[in-house]
């Protein structure tokens, strides 16, 4: 019995530490995907898009309708023969009909409007694309954001610890007679900053996790831990491959295009009013005088047809050119925000490509500095437990390693955070 009290200790301790696993980028990515509102957002207009594309298509094929009227008359109806009135009809008259419409020319039209709604699900397939990329760069930086605040709470801590030892030391010192009370309040002070500093490292680091988790679909103040993640340093493509794979890439070029496309189909269906539209209709009705049309004392009962039916608006070209023609504007204004944007876009890879550049370069100058940084400190703390130094020197000793050490931290996960923009900036999916 004790042995199996034991495995379910085990195994909830096991659980738990799985439960509290840190979350690794990419998991947090697919997290963000599946509960972010503006992908449901973009899937629920890609399936409207896509039911409109599937309704523009049954506009093809023919279309049944029916209808039934009924009236009643206060006289029967009847007509004057040698001045004998003859009935012609009941006072209760019941008609209904079934009739097929089959298009046969809409001067375009249907094609055209068929175009257009394809375009249309092109379109939302693309800002879905584009929803999708944007969350993945937001929940990229916002992990390295988490990332590099922690590791500031971590100097800050490390810095009040060791300010806190060379305050001990300062009061030895001023107990002894060997430094001025001056000494003692400048440490004081200084220990009294770096837990300010703390505080705020705290409240960044709060803060951080909280825009996370909202991105993620947490709740604000839930936690969550992210694995340490340094992205590897790989050489890159040339910076013209990238510029033309942003060009390749980039959905906002392709909705444009789209869009430029779909202004191409509406002046196709502006034009379509130039010609007659032409259905064919094939008809069968009933008249009588019971509900169901089925006795008719006085004409045949039922009849059906076949015909061709053309309409034609002949005196509305004023208005069909003047649509044509907005369309045709709209599209030249659309082809040189499509130049724009590409130039936009040609910039975004350039920066974001010097961004990274400078990231990687600030890797190996932070890392540096930093190894200075720790000597300095190492050899003037214990220059000063001698009464070698002053406490000035100690001072602005632990304040170049705390800012050594930020910036070797920003360095490191600055570069994922450059990368993640890059990749964004030339599409990557």
């Amino acid at each position: 019995m004790k042995h199996h009290w034991l495995t379910i200790l085990i195994l909830l301790v096991s659980i738990d530490g799985w439960a509290a696993a840190p979350l690794t980028i990419d998991d947090a990515v697919r997290e963000a995907l599946a509960s972010s509102p503006q992908i449901h957002e973009g899937e629920a207009y890609r399936q409207a898009a896509e039911f409109a594309t599937h309704a523009t298509r049954a506009d093809f094929f023919p279309r049944l309708s029916a209808s039934y009227a009924y009236q009643n008359l206060a006289e029967s109806p009847y007509i004057n023969i040698t001045g004998t009135p003859v009935v012609t009809n009941t006072r209760d008259q019941h008609h209904w009909e079934i009739a097929l419409h089959q298009p046969i020319f809409s001067g375009f039209a249907i094609s055209a409007r068929h175009s257009l709604a394809q375009l249309g699900l092109a379109t939302r397939k693309l800002d879905l694309q584009q929803a999708r990329q944007k969350v993945i760069v937001q929940v990229k930086q916002g992990c390295f954001d988490l990332l590099v605040a922690e590791k500031k709470l971590d100097v800050a801590a490390s810095s009040v610890a060791a300010l806190t030892a060379h305050e001990s030391d300062v009061e030895k010192f001023y107990a002894n007679g060997l430094v001025p009370l001056n000494d003692l309040l400048k440490a004081r002070v200084a220990r009294g900053d770096a837990v300010l500093q703390q505080h705020r490292a705290q409240a960044a680091v709060r803060q951080a996790r909280s825009a996370l988790c909202l991105q993620l679909g947490r709740e604000f103040n839930a936690d969550l831990e992210i694995a340490e993640a340094i992205p590897a340093i790989t050489p890159l493509p040339k910076l013209d491959d990238q510029v033309e794979g942003a060009m390749a890439n980039r959905s906002e070029i392709a909705l444009l295009e789209r869009a430029i496309a779909s202004k191409g189909s509406e002046q196709r269906v502006a034009k379509s009013d130039y010609y007659p539209h032409v259905e064919l209709i094939g008809r069968y009705q009933q008249d009588g005088e019971d509900l169901g049309a089925r006795t008719n004392a006085y004409a045949n009962q039922y009849n059906a047809s076949v015909g061709v039916q053309a309409s034609w608006d002949i005196f509305t070209f004023g208005k069909t050119r003047s649509r044509s023609a907005e369309a045709a504007a709209e599209q030249r204004a659309l082809e040189q925000t499509l130049e724009k944007i590409r130039d936009d876009i040609r910039l975004q890879v350039v920066r974001a490509r010097l961004d990274l550049d400078v990231a990687q370069g600030n890797i190996d100058t932070a890392r540096t500095a930093l190894n200075q940084a720790k000597e300095h400190w190492r050899i003037t703390n214990r220059l000063y437990r001698q009464q070698l130094t002053t406490t000035t020197e100690v001072l602005d000793a632990r304040n170049y390693l705390d800012r050594a050490q930020s910036a070797f931290h920003e360095a490191r996960y600055g570069y994922g955070s450059a990368l993640a923009r890059l990749e964004w900036a030339m599409g990557n999916p």
